[in-house]
């Protein structure tokens, strides 16, 4: 029984998402080559739908890589010598990876250091900026997992562009789930991903790389210090191998691709802002029901993320809590992580999670469960306050 509910299990965790059985087809088809007209036509139809989700006209390619390593890619690119300076906007675990990145990379980093659960201190990186004019480039996590909270790229993007500055951004947990308006707020290189929002299939990232950043490329007295990661070895072959369909140094996952190419023509479908919409107000109706339970939410509510939610418990439950999910329902949630590992539980609803009826499930499991570890009263009942939350988001239900 209990191997029958982990073959059923449901992923509400932060990536990868729920995928439909109909996006897990498509990896049944037979193979096609990593080169050739067929790719060729797939690959750039991608490309070209990516862009649509990133907003720009710049070059977009498709890396076979995990989010973390299409954002290292940067680095191998920009920094040139050792102890030139960056900027690390860091307010949780994967903005604490950026700086482990740059510093891998023998970067001078300069942290912008804000509470866990708060936004990016702005002020603070105007200081910096200011007081640090050879800066090279500024990090940022747009959408920080660990906390819940989304970033306040745009405000961000404003400081940065005034003081004419290259501005890398991890979108890895909010491409195709949260508005990234690429050529608008001047970004320079961003990270997308194939299987949180976009309810794809692990293996493929899609990333947004502006002129100026390539410019900033081409300008070095020094060559990158490696063969795959290096960015001109990727222009190059976009030009000399455009024919044959193979603009990329190496092997592709095709299949993995062609998935990508599924869900992101359905993202295209179902209409951007109406998909950006769903997300924020499914996020909404998590944490009002979360909040019905007592609970707290980890962020401020102008703060919270639309693609996940953290919320605090007794650490003293916190694994026995998010254990009895899986293991009696099959509902996957996420424990904290860093320093936040035994306080916080977190919950992704992206994708094809963000759905009304997905909710309703794993809030009415963990009202259960919750009683049974005493974190809440057992005499709560949200029943009435659930039903009215989902009434809110009901138009939500049906896929596009």
């Amino acid at each position: 029984m209990k191997d029958k509910m982990v073959m059923n299990r449901t992923l509400y965790i932060p990536g990868p998402s729920e995928v439909e059985p109909e996006t897990l087809l498509e990896l049944s088809k037979p193979v096609i080559a990593h080169y050739g007209p067929e790719w060729h036509k797939l690959y750039n139809e991608t490309c070209e739908l990516a862009k649509k989700i990133f907003n720009t006209k710049e070059y977009v390619a498709l890396l076979p890589l995990p989010g973390s390593v299409c954002i290292e890619m940067s680095a191998f690119n920009l920094i040139e010598e050792e102890g030139e300076k960056f900027v690390a906007l860091t307010n949780g675990f994967f903005g604490d990876n950026l700086v482990e990145i740059l510093s891998a990379h023998g970067a001078n980093v300069l942290k912008v250091e804000s509470e866990w659960g708060k936004q990016v201190d702005i002020a603070g990186l105007e200081k910096i900026l200011d007081e640090n004019p050879d800066v090279k480039a500024v990090y940022l996590v747009h959408n920080e997992t660990s906390t819940g909270v989304l970033n306040n790229l745009g405000e961000v993007a404003k400081v940065v562009k005034k003081r004419d500055k290259i501005l890398v951004v991890d979108a890895i947990s909010s491409f195709g789930g949260i508005e990234l308006d690429f050529d608008r707020l001047g970004i320079d290189f961003a990270v997308g991903y194939a299987s949180k929002c976009m309810s794809g299939i692990n293996g493929v990232c899609p990333v947004a790389i502006s002129r100026r950043f390539i410019e900033e490329v081409r300008k070095r007295k020094v060559q990158v210090k490696s063969h795959y990661f290096n960015l001109l070895k990727y222009m190059k072959l976009s030009e000399e191998w455009a024919e044959i369909g193979h603009p990329h140094p190496t092997s592709m996952p095709t299949s993995v691709v062609r998935a990508f190419n599924h869900v992101a023509k359905k993202a295209v479908e179902e209409g951007l802002e109406r998909r950006y919409r769903r997300h924020a107000e499914i996020a909404k109706a998590y944490r009002q029901a979360l909040k019905a339970l007592g609970l707290q939410i980890l962020p401020r509510e102008e703060d919270a993320s639309p693609t996940v939610t953290t919320f605090i418990v007794p650490s003293s439950v916190n694994r026995k809590i998010s254990s009895t999910l899986y293991n009696e329902f099959g509902y996957m949630i996420s424990g904290g992580l860093g320093k936040l590992e035994d306080k916080t539980l977190r919950i992704g609803h992206m994708g094809n999670t963000a759905r009304p009826h997905f909710m309703l499930k794993l809030v009415s499991a963990l009202e259960i469960v919750l009683k049974r570890f005493n974190v809440i009263d057992k005499s709560l009942n949200i029943g009435e306050e659930l039903n009215r939350i989902y009434d809110d988001v009901k138009d939500y239900a049906d896929q596009p």
